[in-house]
């Protein structure tokens, strides 16, 4: 078993010593924000017609008590964006933790500061 053991230890040396590893983190954390902002932009879209409707018409606009077919298959888009957006974390998390040992945003600041330190001449 030590020879699959070593093996893991240069696999993460490997990547900690590249830039795949921050790159896939940082892709993961925007895949992450951009479900997110998706998954909520359906129901605050909704929110948001609704409000601007009731000050153009000075009034209480229609919604229906029954919730119909669109609807049903636009919620259930959002839902599945939300999951995916918190699959991604848990892939950013994870991934984090087992190169960097520590959460994704601060192994990312800890990595933007090796960058800036790295001299190219």
């Amino acid at each position: 078993m030590p020879a699959a053991e070593n093996m893991q230890n240069s696999l993460r040396k490997t990547l900690i010593d590249s830039h795949v590893a921050a790159i896939a983190i940082a892709v993961l954390i925007f895949t992450c924000v951009a479900e997110a902002f998706f998954a909520v932009w359906y129901p605050v879209e909704r929110f948001l017609s609704s409000l601007l409707t009731a000050v153009a018409t000075g009034d209480i606009p229609y919604i229906p008590r029954a919730v119909d077919a669109l609807t049903r298959v636009n919620l259930l888009a959002a839902f599945t964006q939300l999951v995916s957006a918190l699959s991604v974390l848990a892939a950013a998390w994870l991934l984090s933790r087992w190169i960097y040992g520590t959460g994704p945003l601060r192994s990312l600041g800890a990595y933007q500061g090796k960058l800036s330190r790295k001299t190219h001449a």
